[in-house]
């Protein structure tokens, strides 16, 4: 009997979401237009980068191309809502919440994810500190609540820094979801992070409902489950089939001594409790290296390889690769070579 194994950047197996139940989690960063301004009201660029089940914003090639806002289905009315201010609003006066509703960036049918991403401008005044926050319902049915709300919020701080006199830029997180984890075995999955000051980087669990919502960790996952600063967890599934939410936030220090955080942004994803694989050798995956640049002529178009190699026996094959790209990257379907290459074309 054929095998199947699914790769995310972790190897995976396949399960199926149902349209009641669609967010499966995001990350929200923001960044200055001028780090120099000295005027009020600050303009800034907030990014919010959410992923739904596909069955639910069902995108496709040519809407990832053209960079076309998410299809909702029907029974969704979600889409109308905004990322709103929810602490410390009286700094944040002028602050106009921007929709939630972002553009297709990535799709995968055979896992039912679509990923979206969308920017805005906004203003406020000089010196705000404030929190802004996507709280709504319908996560993925959960292993410890079967409707859970959810709450995604970012601290946003726009005081001077006292190192430099320039305003902060908050954390970036790459985040994908679901994550899929084999029962009983004690898994590692860090969250690669970065900051454009350079500043000290640390993951703490999200707290209260304002961060979390319904469900709270370390209380929403498995007992024993650990959270390091440098962004990884150690988690152990015991059931198959469980669905976890996992929720944590990036802070930013401007020292490595600081203990006053600059700015927090979130991180959260679901974890899916999977039986172990038959063939336990990961795949090996070649694409461009993290911070590479490469320079293109403005008009051209950019293409490149993400390849995959199954180091297992010709039984197991891979069914897909998942991707989080930016906005109007076009990515193949998966491309069997032969019976250990697998490629997707990006452009």
């Amino acid at each position: 009997m054929s095998r199947t194994l699914l790769l995310i950047e972790f190897i995976a197996l396949i399960f199926t979401f149902v349209n009641g139940t669609h967010f499966l989690g995001g990350t929200i960063t923001w960044h200055h237009l001028n780090s120099l301004d000295t005027g009020s009201p600050i303009a800034f660029v907030i990014t919010q980068t959410y992923s739904w089940t596909w069955s639910a914003a069902p995108c496709t090639s040519s809407n990832i191309a053209t960079s076309v806002a998410v299809p909702v289905s029907t029974n969704y009315n979600g889409i109308s809502n905004k990322l709103n201010c929810v602490l410390n609003c009286v700094t944040a006066t002028g602050y106009v919440a921007p929709g939630i509703w972002p553009d297709c960036t990535d799709a995968s049918t055979v896992q039912n994810t679509t990923a979206a991403q969308r920017s805005d401008i906004v203003y406020v005044p000089r010196n705000a500190d404030f929190i802004g926050a996507f709280a709504s319902s319908a996560w993925h049915s959960l292993a410890t609540n079967s409707a859970a709300g959810w709450s995604i919020a970012s601290r946003v701080e726009l005081t001077p820094r006292s190192d430099n006199g320039l305003y902060n830029n908050a954390p970036v997180a790459t985040v994908m979801s679901p994550i899929n984890i084999p029962q009983y075995q004690p898994t590692a999955i860090h969250t690669p992070v970065g900051d454009d000051d350079g500043d000290t980087l640390r993951g703490r669990w999200s707290s209260g409902t304002t961060e979390c919502g319904d469900v709270c960790p370390p209380g929403s996952l498995p007992s024993g489950t650990l959270i390091f600063p440098n962004c990884t967890i150690i988690i152990t599934g015991t059931n198959v089939d469980d669905c976890l939410s996992f929720y944590s936030s990036i802070e930013e220090f401007i020292s490595p001594s600081s203990a006053t955080p600059l700015s927090s942004i979130p991180v959260q994803f679901l974890i899916h409790v999977v039986a172990p694989p038959s063939c336990s050798i990961l795949p090996q995956v070649y694409e461009l290296s993290q911070q590479s640049c490469i320079p293109i002529t403005a008009g051209q178009t950019f293409t490149s390889c993400l390849i995959a190699i199954n180091d297992c026996d010709a039984s197991v094959s891979i069914i897909d690769i998942s991707t989080l790209s930016f906005a109007e990257m076009d990515k193949s379907n998966i491309i069997k070579q032969d019976s250990m290459t697998y490629y997707k074309i990006l452009s």
